[in-house]
């Protein structure tokens, strides 16, 4: 008996693991992601979803109470929609799916209704994604998508 317990203790880690689950409050999703479907250092799981989730994670107490409760729905959601766009997606057009679902994200948790200046809060922790034309095509996209909600 004392065997099977031992067994079930040192594959139960592997067996949690075998699958990569949301969350709202860690970016160990996007870890998982790359180890289930590793695309490198210049994929979307390392060279973007993991480092600006942690960025954010790490200095969310800095933000507002309102942003915090949005930082943690937008990551939330951000996991889920790129989980439901990478199955059997190859790398490149994984990081451009999942830059899409930004937006939606962005909007449906409620961007749109942060003050400007926590807007702009955001966008500062994003400044290093600059350097894609994607980020900025989004970040165009979404003040759209905010400006038409108004409209």
């Amino acid at each position: 008996m004392l065997r099977y317990l031992i067994l079930l203790l040192l594959f139960t880690p592997t067996i949690a693991q075998a699958t990569c689950v949301p969350s709202d409050n860690s970016c160990e999703f996007y870890a998982c992601k790359e180890r289930e479907h590793a695309c490198g250092k210049k994929g979307y799981w390392q060279d973007f979803g993991y480092p600006y989730c942690e960025k954010f994670l790490v200095d969310e107490e800095r933000f507002s109470a309102r942003s915090q409760i949005w930082l943690q729905d937008v990551r939330y959601c951000l996991q889920e929609r790129v989980q439901e766009v990478s199955e059997g997606t190859s790398c490149k057009n994984l990081h451009t799916q999942a830059m899409d679902s930004h937006v939606s994200c962005y909007v449906d948790t409620g961007f749109c209704d942060l003050t400007y200046m926590e807007q702009v809060r955001i966008y500062w922790y994003l400044k290093g994604a600059l350097r894609s034309k994607d980020t900025w095509r989004e970040a165009y996209l979404l003040k759209q998508a905010c400006a038409n909600r108004f409209n």
